[in-house]
């Protein structure tokens, strides 16, 4: 039996690699990293599924693969103004991606559950489930704000 061996891609190869796939119309499945997206994707637990993006997906609360400062952001659309697009993290409360269409990779089209479940990103479903939660989130964030510089003052 051979052995299976692991090859180590720096994230701008990795991503490179992901958009011409996009980009010749195909859809990627990535295991997702890092905890900007907490809750709603857990790292190195759930997955998602990008499709290229076009112009008709793009609405308040869908979540998109995009460049910002050279680097790819998986984050959510919380803001349109006029031709400058914001996305944010859900969690975090301060850093905010301001790009424009161009900028744009792709489009989540499916969320891939530990369990295996598939949740369809382009339901309307899904857009009222976030519009509840950013609602809890930000109340959340700034309530974990407060405790954080509570907390570091008491360590003074």
């Amino acid at each position: 039996m051979g052995m299976i061996t692991k090859e180590i891609l720096s994230n701008q190869l990795f991503f490179t690699n992901v958009r011409q796939i996009i980009d010749s119309g195909n859809p990627v499945e990535l295991k997702v990293k890092g905890m900007s997206m907490y809750p709603t994707l857990l790292d190195g637990k759930h997955k998602v599924v990008l499709i290229p993006y076009h112009r008709q997906y793009l609405r308040i609360g869908v979540i998109a693969l995009f460049v910002y400062n050279k680097k790819y952001i998986l984050h959510r659309l919380v803001s349109i103004e006029g031709d400058r697009l914001i996305f944010q993290g859900d969690n975090l409360s301060r850093v905010r991606e301001c790009v424009t269409e161009n900028d744009i990779v792709a489009i989540v089209e499916y969320i891939i559950t530990p369990t295996g479940k598939l949740i369809d990103c382009k339901k309307r479903w899904f857009f009222l489930k976030d519009k509840r939660w950013r609602s809890v989130q930000r109340y959340y964030l700034k309530v974990a704000e407060k405790l954080k510089g509570f907390l570091s003052g008491a360590n003074r």
